[in-house]
């Protein structure tokens, strides 16, 4: 096959997406398996070579963006709210305990979003979702090879034994990354028509390695998902009936949801999980009563869980140090208070009605791409913290779907064409285009 610009592009795209899954940092080969432990962690050594890495990332991606002003600038502009509310988190420095914490941080954070823009503006949706499937299939297969090779590493003690973590610092940042695998890969074979055999293995993968961190949030989050894809589907629809389904169907999941919150206890309990969510309650509470001092514009971006900042109360309350609340939106209206957070609630509103309307005119199963991951992005931060997040791909995927599903020819004939589902069975990403 000859080699090409645009092959090496994709291949650039496709290693920076493994690399914003955090995995290059081998961080569980140096961080206690128990999650509990007091111990100190070792210096890791791969932590200044992921610093080159990311600094060489996104000076190439901005090289991009520079060398394509037109579309840099048209995919810039259809992002107001995601701008807003990163402007407030690097002006946070400003009211920030730890300014100088909150502004680098800041700054990395907005490296990370310009990839999300060159993300969104260089390819296709289908080209995106492409280039995620190749990512998250090396991704299961390093966590698999890493896990054989440093079994007690990849294999946490304590509270969570045996649960597996891969080369993750814990079981849950294993867990987010296969379910959003289990997304791009139910995706892709439905795009496919359930027909290639490459697909279904990664399938397989991501869902066997969620299945083995243990982790009860992500098995039913995907038991979610699974469900939600035939409802979605069926907004595609030309039929005057969809909406009317559609909402009796969500009303229904209201109701089984509302059943569920009231027998809570009964249910977790089954599940093997405590009824304080792993006493996550107690510090949910504990950080909404924080929330309270500085309710308007909050502690600083990422300067609330910093030693000596506001979370030290916590900790002591805690018995332990979490880093964060463990929910996206306790967290953010930490770093940025109620301000950030109606920003950021805006946000995932407007795109999940525009994904809706995206899907709508989408001919093929790749439209149902934005829908499924801001339903997975807003309820997964339920119980982790996955917003405006400096080198995250889960920020990243909000900040490209958000452009993607606003640019000017989203409905065109040549874009709707280039989401027609192949005939081959094959799965050959790096082609020229």
């Amino acid at each position: 096959m000859k080699l090409t610009f645009n092959h090496l592009e994709k291949w650039f795209a496709i290693f920076s997406v493994v690399f914003l899954t955090g995995i290059l940092r081998w961080a569980s080969l140096f961080v206690s398996p128990d999650p509990m432990s007091d111990s100190v962690n070792v210096y890791n050594p791969f932590d200044p070579i992921n610093s080159l890495i990311q600094h060489a990332i996104y000076a190439i991606t901005l090289f991009f963006l520079i060398a394509r002003p037109r579309t840099t600038f048209v995919a810039s502009r259809k992002s107001f709210l995601i701008w807003a509310l990163l402007s407030l988190a690097i002006g946070s420095f400003i009211w920030s305990d730890f300014p100088d914490w909150s502004l680098r941080k800041g700054i990395t954070t907005t490296q990370t979003t310009y990839f999300g823009v060159y993300f969104a503006s260089r390819f296709s949706m289908k080209q995106q979702v492409h280039i995620l499937v190749w990512a998250l299939g090396i991704v299961a297969l390093f966590v698999i090879f890493f896990s054989i090779i440093f079994p007690n590493s990849a294999i946490e003690a304590g509270s969570n034994a045996g649960a597996l973590r891969g080369p993750f610092t814990q079981k849950n940042l294993l867990a987010r990354v296969a379910t959003l695998g289990v997304i791009v890969f139910s995706v892709s074979l439905l795009d496919y028509k359930m027909s290639n055999w490459f697909l279904w293995i990664g399938l397989s993968t991501q869902v066997l390695l969620v299945l083995l961190t243990t982790s009860k949030t992500a098995l039913l989050l995907l038991f979610t998902i699974f469900i939600l894809i035939p409802l979605y589907k069926s907004l595609k629809w030309r039929m005057t009936i969809t909406i009317p389904i559609v909402i009796t169907a969500i009303l229904l999941l209201a109701g089984i949801a509302a059943l569920v919150s009231f027998n809570w206890e009964s249910y977790l309990i089954a599940l093997g999980r405590d009824p304080g969510l792993s006493g996550r309650t107690e510090l949910w509470e504990a950080a909404i009563d924080k929330i309270k001092e500085r309710p308007w514009i909050g502690y600083g971006y990422q300067g609330f869980w910093q030693e000596g900042g506001g979370a030290t109360e916590i900790w002591k309350q805690e018995g332990y140090k979490p880093p964060h609340a463990h929910n996206g939106y306790i967290n953010i209206a930490l770093d940025l208070g109620l301000v950030g957070l109606f920003i950021f609630l805006l946000l995932l509103i407007n795109n999940y009605i525009r994904s809706m309307v995206y899907l709508r005119f989408s001919r093929s199963s790749i439209g149902l791409w934005p829908l499924l991951y801001i339903t997975f992005f807003g309820v997964y931060n339920y119980s982790e913290n996955t917003i405006v997040e400096h080198n995250s791909i889960f920020w990243m995927l909000l900040v490209s779907i958000a452009i993607s599903i606003n640019k000017p020819n989203n409905f065109s004939t040549r874009e709707v064409a280039s989401e027609a589902p192949e005939n081959h069975h094959s799965y050959n990403l790096i082609k020229s285009g």
